[in-house]
C-alpha cells in the first residue's frame, strides 16, 4: 500500500522528487508512448488555437509540454513554468538549455493553489496530470481563472478511466498489477506506481471537472476522451 497522500503535499512532493530523474523515461514505458500523442493534442486543442504572448504551464514536471510547444512556434512567447518540485525544475531546466529559441522562460517553484502571478496576466495555461494530485481542484481552477486574461484558454490533461466496461476492467488490471511493476524496475519506487493507480481509480471524472471550470466563469468547455478514455482533455475559455 502506497504512504503518498495528496492531503499531505509534503509527501507528493517527495514522491515526485524521488522518481525526477526517470520521469520522462517512466511515462513513455508505462504508456507505452502515447502519452506523446495525448500531449501533442493538448499542445494543439490550448496553444497552437491560440498562439499566446504569456503562457503559464503548471504542474510542468520536466517541461515536456511547454518546451515541445515552445519549439514549435515562431510567435515570441514569454512562458512560465510551475512545479512544487524543484526536482522536477532542475530536470525542466536541463531540458530548455539544450534548445534554443526565442522565448523567455521563468521558473517558479510554487503550489498551483496559489499561482504567485498578478490577475489578468496569462493568454493561456495548461496542466497535464496535474490536476489529480492537487488537494483542492477547484482552488487551483480559480487561481488559473485569476490570472488568465479575458478570452484566455486553458487545457487540463489528465489519466482517467475508460467507461466502457470490457475496456475498463483491461485497464483496471492494466493499472493495478502490471503499473507498479514497471515502477519498481524503473524507478525503484514502486510506491508512486501504487499511488498512480490509486489515484487514478479515486479521481472525480471529468465531467466533474468540466462543472468546477463551469461554476467559477470559464465558458466554451470542451472535454475530449483519448483512447476510450484512458486519458482526458478539458479546454475552456475566460
Amino acid at each position: 500500500m502506497s504512504s503518498y497522500n495528496k492531503n499531505n503535499p509534503e509527501s507528493i512532493k517527495n514522491m515526485f522528487g524521488s522518481i525526477a530523474k526517470q520521469y520522462d523515461r517512466t511515462n513513455a514505458i508505462m504508456s507505452f508512448q502515447f502519452h506523446r500523442y495525448w500531449n501533442n493534442k493538448l499542445i494543439t486543442k490550448t496553444l497552437e488555437a491560440k498562439q499566446p504572448q504569456t503562457y503559464l504551464d503548471l504542474c510542468c514536471g520536466t517541461g515536456e509540454i511547454s518546451l515541445n510547444y515552445l519549439k514549435k512556434t515562431k510567435n515570441n512567447c514569454e512562458a512560465y513554468l510551475l512545479d512544487f518540485c524543484p526536482e522536477m525544475l532542475y530536470h525542466a531546466k536541463l531540458r530548455a538549455e539544450k534548445l534554443t529559441f526565442p522565448h523567455t522562460i521563468s521558473y517558479l517553484q510554487a503550489d498551483a493553489q496559489a499561482i504567485p502571478l498578478a490577475d489578468a496576466t496569462m493568454d493561456c495555461a495548461t496542466m497535464a496530470y496535474g490536476i489529480r494530485n492537487i488537494p483542492n481542484p477547484y482552488l487551483s481552477f480559480q487561481e488559473i481563472y485569476r490570472v488568465l486574461k479575458p478570452e484566455g484558454r486553458v487545457g487540463v490533461l489528465e489519466l482517467t478511466q475508460p467507461s466502457h466496461p470490457v475496456l475498463k476492467k483491461g485497464h483496471a488490471i492494466y493499472l493495478e498489477r502490471i503499473l507498479p511493476l514497471i515502477g519498481r524496475m524503473v524507478t525503484s519506487n514502486q510506491q508512486a506506481y501504487e499511488y498512480l493507480c490509486n489515484s487514478i481509480k479515486s479521481f472525480v471524472k471529468p465531467e466533474d471537472l468540466e462543472k468546477m471550470l463551469l461554476k467559477i466563469g470559464f465558458k466554451n468547455t470542451q472535454v475530449s476522451p483519448l483512447m476510450g478514455g484512458i486519458a482526458t482533455i478539458i479546454t475552456a475559455e475566460k
